[in-house]
């Protein structure tokens, strides 16, 4: 069990290493299913498998997720069981994401060891549907998925669990100081120069008034493949959202700049920051003051992923899910850069009231 706060330091392996066999082995004497398929999904630290079950008493297939959570989560015991409870609690109010399956020890989690060490090991319900990165949404889409991240953030407000008192993980907003420390695998001087100068711009305007700032329970890692998606009449709409294992206890603000840093990425597309801001201010009104520092907080998040991505990719060169945002990232970083702050949030804020849209129901409300 960790003592206190910690964050992940730079040189740390914690990824599980495990064969197939031994996945077998785990869905057999833990869950009491055989595997019809197996198939490993993208993942950063932790290790994700869709498992596919035959169902006789049904025309479709059983599937779930799998997930071998690394070392460095794995030791706090209180993280896993705030996790398993935000799902449940999302699932009972009606919101699509994945719902953690009770083991032969009547558990939700249990704790393996492995060559790499001691892992959770958990098992998810499969959230059928497409994630967002494989489609190309359009401004309704964008404006639908803001409104979901407020309504989202608005009902995580009756949520509590006391794991996420004290709760610290390198991913988030709050942890931009210590992502300093990887910034040894940034090998272009002049790109390290540029993070560390923003950065330091984070940590001066926004850690100094932070505790200013409204802040409750948040989902922390909003992108374009935790999104799922479906096809309805011939529209793309918003399903449910999957991946709560970045959830903490920060600023909405911090949840609003990481959403769009992520649909800046995919769309290439600067404006789709102002249809996004404006679904979710159409929610939960944003402050002047939040407002003021959502592009720095969004160029960090930029700064952070790319920094971290590119460690992550150093560490195990044949995870590529790892450079996922990184080459994109960048490039957009380098368009925040050329822009002024206040022509970028005039140019944002002018989309948003702008933006005309009849507000449909969203499967958070």
């Amino acid at each position: 069990m960790m003592n206190g706060p910690q964050v992940l330091k730079p040189g740390e392996r914690i990824t599980v290493v495990v064969t197939i066999g031994e996945i077998y082995e785990i869905l057999k004497n833990l869950y009491g299913i055989v595997p019809k398929s197996l198939i490993e999904l993208n993942g950063y630290d932790d290790k994700n498998y869709k498992v596919v079950v035959h169902n006789p008493n049904s025309n479709n297939d059983d599937q779930y997720v799998l997930k071998l959570m690394n070392s460095w989560d794995s030791q706090n015991v209180a993280l896993v069981e705030g996790q398993n409870s935000i799902m449940l609690f999302l699932n009972s109010n009606g919101i699509t994401c994945p719902k953690p399956v009770m083991n032969v020890n009547g558990k939700y989690y249990s704790i393996e060891r492995f060559i790499s060490g001691k892992h959770c090991v958990r098992l998810l319900e499969y959230v059928p549907g497409n994630i967002l990165k494989e489609i190309s949404p359009g401004p309704a889409l964008y404006y639908q998925i803001g409104v979901y991240v407020a309504e989202l953030d608005c009902l995580l407000k009756d949520f509590y669990h006391p794991a996420y008192d004290s709760h610290k993980l390198i991913w988030m907003l709050d942890s931009i100081p210590n992502v300093k420390e990887f910034l040894i695998a940034i090998e272009d001087d002049e790109k390290g120069k540029i993070i560390n100068s923003i950065l330091n711009e984070f940590e001066n305007r926004v850690l100094s008034v932070s505790n200013t700032l409204e802040k409750g329970m948040i989902h922390g890692d909003i992108n374009e493949q935790n999104i799922i998606v479906q096809s309805t009449d011939d529209k793309w709409e918003l399903k449910g959202l999957i991946d709560f294992g970045d959830c903490n206890r920060s600023c909405y603000l911090f949840e609003l700049a990481i959403t769009i840093t992520y649909m800046l990425i995919l769309s290439k597309d600067l404006d789709v920051a102002g249809y996004v801001f404006a679904g979710y201010n159409s929610v939960r009104n944003v402050t002047n003051e939040e407002y003021s520092l959502l592009k720095i907080c969004i160029m960090s998040r930029l700064c952070q992923s790319y920094t971290i991505g590119v460690y992550s990719y150093l560490q195990h060169p044949n995870n590529t899910y790892v450079l996922s945002s990184v080459a994109d990232g960048w490039e957009i970083l380098t368009r925040l850069r050329e822009e002024s702050e206040k022509d970028t949030l005039s140019k944002w804020k002018l989309i948003a009231d702008n933006y005309e849209h009849v507000v449909e129901p969203s499967r958070a409300s």
